[in-house]
């Protein structure tokens, strides 16, 4: 089976499948996959520290610095929602130096906002937390959001949904069909972010849903045939090769009458 692991997180949702299912999965889907599961995602819950090496104040001592990410979990709810790589954070917590450490669980905070996207001329009502709007604010607009950030920053199946369809949107260019003049001005403003239709159509797509497509595709371009046309059409080819004849028929009411046959001549 082919999966990949990542030791440091626990995504919403991975990317697994089997040796047969890869035969039919398009090559830039698998790679999106791939690039998916081994990136690093931007730091949410610490604070990297850019350099190589730090002293040790006390003794003076060069030390190797070492970026150790928080551990975060994702739950399934994050999914339909846009959290901004924001998660669960399991830790424990003391007062004061003397007291006992207690476990507490760190927890997003949650607010619905309605957010509009331009290239769907759609308004959406999404769980959303503060560092999403922020992000929203930074990148000027929602759509410029879902599109410019990566899937493992975005970290959410609703975000991968959002981004195919607008991606979609803008490879028909199906965007205010009734407005050309406004339809040329959403194509120009996101033209960096179009990619062919062939491979929009399958960004943010699970595994069992990319399979789905890849069959109905398979069918589409490689129709059954139904088994009746297909003996009637080797019988035909049987018969012609043969040269088969075919034998005169004599009615069944000249069989039962005795006239109806021309004497024997002697």
């Amino acid at each position: 089976m082919s999966v990949i692991r990542h030791s440091r997180r626990l995504f919403p949702y991975t990317y697994k499948w089997t040796r047969d299912v890869d035969a039919v999965l398009p090559e830039h889907y698998k790679e999106r996959c791939r690039e998916f599961m081994l990136k690093d995602p931007a730091p949410v819950h610490y604070r990297p520290n850019p350099d190589r090496y730090t002293v040790r104040e006390s003794t003076g001592e060069r030390l190797r610095v070492q970026n150790v990410p928080v551990d975060v979990k994702f739950p399934k709810q994050c999914n339909k929602g846009l959290w901004g790589g924001e998660g669960f954070i399991i830790g424990y917590i003391k007062k004061s130096p003397l007291s006992q450490r207690l476990p507490r669980i760190w927890r997003p905070y949650l607010q619905k906002r309605v957010l509009y996207s331009e290239i769907l001329d759609t308004h959406f009502i999404i769980t959303v937390t503060l560092r999403t709007m922020d992000l929203i604010d930074e990148h000027h607009g929602f759509d410029h959001y879902i599109l410019k950030t990566h899937e493992v920053d975005l970290c959410s199946k609703l975000g991968m949904d959002l981004k195919r369809q607008m991606l979609v949107a803008l490879a028909k260019k199906a965007c205010y069909p009734d407005d050309p003049v406004k339809q040329q001005e959403i194509l120009q403003r996101y033209k960096d972010y179009m990619v062919p239709l062939e491979e929009a159509e399958w960004i943010g797509l699970s595994v069992e849903e990319a399979v789905e497509k890849a069959k109905r595709e398979e069918e589409k371009n490689n129709p059954a045939t139904p088994l009746k046309d297909i003996f009637m059409k080797e019988l035909a080819q049987q018969l012609s090769e043969t040269n088969i004849k075919e034998a005169p028929t004599e009615s069944y009411l000249g069989k039962l009458n005795p006239f109806g046959k021309k004497p024997a001549k002697s």
